[in-house]
């Protein structure tokens, strides 16, 4: 079977017999012919377009979630739970998917900063309280 493209003027004589808009069932975009519409085209097109568009978009879903659990740890850091998957998840984010490396880093940086930034309060409140305690031991 030959293949012509969008901007051939001739019509395939071996080409399955179909009306002009419609598209044989099992036959690619690329192998219509050229006597449909200038809409056939922009179907061809845009059919073509459109996967690598939406491989794009999932080469940082690790990334994306790395920096969505990175904001949640700082609701969330008492848990311990939710900023470790925002690090592992930023560490495996950075390791396969280069287009997410900023969500990766920031994910990260502030699972990290929740974390320590809790660990900061739990032990300045045990140094202010510690005082209290010993005097009210005596």
């Amino acid at each position: 079977m030959t293949t012509s493209t969008v901007s051939d003027s001739s019509v395939d004589s071996s080409a399955d017999t179909a009306a002009p808009n419609t598209v044989a069932p099992g036959a690619l975009a690329s192998e219509t012919s050229a006597a449909g519409t200038a809409g056939d085209s922009r179907v061809a097109s845009d059919s073509v377009m459109a996967a690598p568009a939406s491989a794009a978009r999932t080469k940082r879903t690790m990334s994306i979630l790395a920096l969505s659990l990175g904001i949640a740890s700082f609701f969330f850091a008492q848990s311990v739970v939710v900023p470790l998957a925002a690090i592992i998840l930023g560490v495996f984010g950075l390791r396969d998917e280069p287009s997410g490396r900023s969500f990766s880093i920031w994910g990260i940086v502030l699972a990290t900063v929740a974390t320590f930034g809790w660990v900061v309060i739990v032990v300045a409140g045990a140094i202010i309280s510690l005082p209290f305690l010993l005097f009210a031991a005596l």
